[in-house]
């Protein structure tokens, strides 16, 4: 008896650790680790499918040709207009006249010129009779007939004075030295007379356009409207040669700066060069072409790595490790020759698939 109950207990614990293997055996697998979003992990066997390449650095000595003109620099145009409203009397320069500063340009017959001239003069008089009052005010209180209160009222009025006096100075300034009713325009600065809208009876305003402008003719750049589609290629400071059907010889010149804007019209942007050697014959408003180096070194892919992501956005994958890769976002630039140019997002060396991507982003788009 006491065999058989030895026997009933280990059948009763055989029969519990085979049900605890069952049990172990039914638990599902731990999930996988979650990938951060814009990672994917392949699949051992899926590898075969996708083809890696590093990013290549192609030389180029290609060019972008604009249509170019001679144009004045930022600052070299100094614009005149009337201060205040009145009347042409006499004009004293023609478009091409060369002038210094303060050379007279234009005489203006304003009504509100002697007002403003006549304020300067009260204001000056009133300044004088507060700086009187303060002197009697000092003199009263050393004599011990003076009340402080009295002094200070007397400071108080003389600092309002003094700020009268500047305001209708400054207003006097702005419309220039004179007598009367009479406004002489004068040259803001040296240079040659461009343009020239002022004529003897001519009604102006005080704030309309300018009536007299003045340039520098030599400070002038040559400025060449690149299409939208080739600025990514152009960079500050890359050589340009000018030619100008006015000159015997190309011109010489380096990027200065790229515009920002690009005009809806044309769809092309101001490309700004300084020429290395200005020359003495060139003005404002002459026509020719501009050939201007396009980059050199590109970082390029083949045109097949290249994916679109919602319709707007610009990505590669970038091998992480063997069977990891990244998503990357893009700037791209010109097509050539099956490839094309990475203006930014990547770097030299960078493990890029350039064979299935689709693979890796079904929701994307492939670029061609």
């Amino acid at each position: 008896m006491h065999r058989a109950s030895i026997s009933i207990v280990l059948l009763s614990l055989c029969l519990i650790g085979c049900a605890s293997r069952a049990e172990n055996d039914s638990t599902p697998p731990p999930p996988a680790p979650t990938l951060p979003d814009g990672i994917v992990r392949l699949k051992e066997g899926s590898k075969a499918f996708i083809g890696i390449e590093p990013v290549g650095t192609e030389k180029s000595n290609s060019t972008v040709t604009a249509a170019a003109r001679v144009d004045f620099k930022d600052g070299a145009v100094s614009q005149v207009g009337a201060p205040l409203d009145g009347r042409v009397v006499a004009v004293h320069v023609a478009i091409g006249s060369r002038v210094k500063t303060g050379d007279p340009l234009v005489t203006l017959d304003c009504p509100d010129a002697a007002e403003i001239r006549a304020q300067v003069e009260t204001a000056r008089a009133n300044l004088r009779e507060a700086r009187a009052a303060l002197d009697r005010q000092d003199r009263m209180l050393q004599q011990g007939v003076g009340i402080e209160r009295d002094k200070i009222a007397a400071e108080t009025h003389l600092q309002d004075t003094q700020a009268e006096v500047e305001r209708v100075e400054a207003d006097a300034a702005f419309v220039g030295t004179g007598a009367g009713t009479t406004v002489v325009l004068r040259a803001p600065t040296a240079g040659t007379v461009i343009s020239r809208k002022a004529n003897v009876g001519l009604g102006v305003q005080k704030g309309a356009e300018p009536i007299i402008e003045i340039g520098d003719p030599a400070a002038v750049w040559i400025v060449a409207d690149v299409f939208e589609r080739d600025l990514p290629r152009i960079h500050e400071g890359a050589h340009a040669t000018i030619t100008l059907p006015s000159a015997d010889t190309p011109l010489d010149g380096r990027v200065a700066s790229i515009g920002t804007v690009v005009a809806t019209g044309l769809r092309a942007a101001p490309v700004r060069i300084v020429l290395e050697l200005p020359g003495a014959q060139l003005r404002p408003g002459m026509y020719g072409r501009a050939d201007l180096q396009a980059f050199d070194g590109d970082l390029t892919v083949p045109t097949e790595s290249v994916l679109i992501k919602d319709g707007k956005e610009s990505v590669v994958y970038v091998q992480k490790d063997g069977l990891t890769f990244e998503r990357r976002s893009v700037t791209v630039g010109q097509h050539v020759g099956g490839r094309i140019q990475i203006i930014s997002g990547l770097a030299p060396g960078d493990r890029v698939v350039v064979k299935g991507a689709l693979l890796l982003d079904s929701s994307a788009e492939q670029l061609l």
